[in-house]
């Protein structure tokens, strides 16, 4: 496994933080020093680089966003990856350059007796490593970070080992964090996600440990077998989490340099990236539901297919927050093929060139392929170095309400409040971290009164949730790994989906190292890996479409 050098440079690093400069009052007299280095220091670089990383899976144009069907790509030479499935080996090497450092902080914590800074450690640590269990299954854990004791082939530990330590790691921080005493101290500088502050710390390490006890939630008599009791971890977690969106563990694009900003700004991507489409069924969803998240999302067509315009006329259009667009209405034949909406998205898993040409109608015109004028854009805020409404979320308060509404609907984990409560407060806790309820004319209570949003009138109440919590999810990697785990939002695919009528449930180990004492802990993980019968004949089981062990035995997602 190939570690990328931790770099210990003050002004290597500065040059690589997201959200603030570092307080030098903290630093160690020898910064150069892996020895002597500063938990400060170090912390920053961890956290900016785990957002990033996070933040980046999910995001516009990438193989989840695809996969999860918020967006699709136009014509650009990435869009059968995204669009159509066809994953290739990922890379964790970031992963492990920021447990490294993470790594570096705990032992500075330890040195230093600051039980603070061993919290936050055990926090990141079990936030980065869970996400690389979630993703490809068998990981190496309990021998990885060990190259300085020439430990330069480690094991790969069974998933179930891996979450058992996490969340093992996960209630002692949150011990640790309900008992600091006057020299626990971070800077406050330096903690960029929340500012030093002990309580925001607990409520997180016990946000992830509900996601993670939930994630286990098929296997609870193999977790019980090894001593984890999922469903009083959940318990416990719930009682002291998140309460509001204030307690989100979100951190925001400063926009200064290509490091600190948006992938879509212009700091990054020198053209704006409107191959970048919405993809139909969200789009879709959002207009029938009302939905003022929409407006926040996405903007109109620039031509409007219309069967009452006779000419071409230019027309100024207002969305739910006042903000203005020119739309041309165009002439629609009667019978003409062609979606008539205001906003459009493009449909899942077309062919390149069908995609090019989506609802182009009789329109001539030569249009540049990524700026059809006939499918609507992402807003402008996505082609932004930094906005408001574009954040690096690890964890929100949405996300552990719908968790809360699961555990209630199922009704043996023991948590407080209905279902339908904590699925009201996780759909206006989304509405408000976007500010959409100021949507003119909207009100909550006639949105949630619909049929297809009232829990109370879902046949399929565990459908339902799953399909706010989706809406909620966008742009974000958990909604695939709760699609992954219920099957829900009923997600089909387009018709050029490279191996078949299904979506991937797993990321492609990196491209082995050709050294047979590496290829013997890497095969022994393949080994375990089930594949589906969307493998094809004569490949590896290190694919796509291989269930991991979390998945094995169960009937979900397809």
């Amino acid at each position: 496994m190939k570690i990328s050098k931790v770099i210990y440079s003050l002004a290597a690093v500065m040059g690589l933080l997201l959200m603030s400069c570092e307080d030098l009052s903290e630093v160690n007299q020898n910064p150069n020093s892996p020895e002597e280095v500063s938990a400060n220091y170090i912390m920053s670089y961890v956290l900016t680089h785990s957002a990033k990383a996070y933040y980046a899976l999910g995001a516009e144009g990438s193989d989840l966003s695809g996969a999860m069907q918020y967006i699709q790509m136009g014509t650009n030479e990435g869009a059968m990856k995204v669009n159509q499935y066809g994953w290739s080996a990922a890379s964790w090497s970031e992963y492990y350059n920021i447990l490294k450092n993470n790594d570096l902080m705990y032992q500075a914590a330890v040195r230093d007796n600051n039980r603070f800074f061993q919290a936050i450690a055990l926090t990141m640590k079990s936030f980065v490593f869970g996400l690389m269990t979630d993703l490809f299954g068998d990981i190496p854990y309990s021998e990885a970070l060990q190259a300085a004791s020439e430990q330069y082939y480690p094991k790969y530990d069974s998933q179930l080992d891996v979450y058992k330590g996490i969340l093992t790691d996960l209630k002692t921080a949150s011990i640790l964090l309900g008992s600091l005493g006057t020299a626990d101290v971070v800077s406050a500088g330096s903690d960029v996600l929340y500012g030093g502050k002990a309580a925001n710390w607990k409520k997180f390490a016990n946000a992830l440990r509900m996601r993670y006890a939930l994630r286990l939630s098929a296997k609870k008599a193999e977790a019980a077998a090894v001593g984890i009791d999922i469903t009083a971890e959940f318990k416990d977690a719930a009682g002291a989490t998140f309460a509001a969106n204030a307690d989100d563990a979100s951190m925001a694009f400063i926009g200064t340099t290509r490091d600190n900003s948006a992938a879509g700004g212009l700091l990054n991507a020198s053209n704006p990236l409107y191959y970048i489409k919405p993809s139909k069924p969200f789009v879709d969803k959002l207009t029938a539901l009302g939905d003022p998240r929409r407006d926040r999302w996405f903007q109109p067509v620039l031509n409007k297919w219309d069967a009452k315009t006779t000419t071409v006329t230019e027309k100024s259009v207002t969305n739910a927050f006042g903000e203005t667009f020119t739309v041309k209405y165009m002439p629609a034949k009667a019978g003409a093929n062609v979606d008539t909406s205001l906003y459009v998205g493009l449909p899942v898993g077309l062919a390149i060139v069908d995609a090019t040409g989506y609802n182009k109608g009789d329109d001539g015109t030569a249009y540049n392929p990524e700026r059809s004028q006939y499918i609507s854009f992402l807003h402008n805020r996505y082609r932004t170095n930094t906005e408001a409404y574009v954040k690096m979320n690890l964890i929100t308060y949405a996300e552990v309400e719908f968790m809360l509404a699961e555990a209630a609907l199922d009704g043996s984990w023991g948590v407080s409040g209905t279902a339908e409560d904590h699925y009201k407060s996780a759909i206006k806790a989304s509405l408000d971290k976007y500010n959409a309820q100021v949507a003119s004319g909207f009100s909550f209570d006639r949105y949630y009164a619909q049929n297809a949003v009232s829990l109370a009138s879902a046949s399929n109440k565990l459908e339902r949730i799953s399909e706010q919590k989706w809406i909620a999810g966008w742009l974000s990697v958990e909604p695939w790994f709760s699609w992954r785990r219920t099957g829900f939002p009923a997600l089909k695919t387009g018709p050029a989906a490279q191996f078949g009528a299904a979506i991937p449930v797993r990321f492609v180990y990196p491209i082995a190292n050709a050294d047979a004492k590496y290829l013997v802990n890497y095969n022994a993980a393949v080994d375990k890996l089930e594949p589906s019968g969307f493998v094809p004949t004569g490949q590896s089981k290190d694919h796509q479409y291989s269930k991991m062990w979390l998945l094995k035995g169960t009937s979900a997602p397809w």
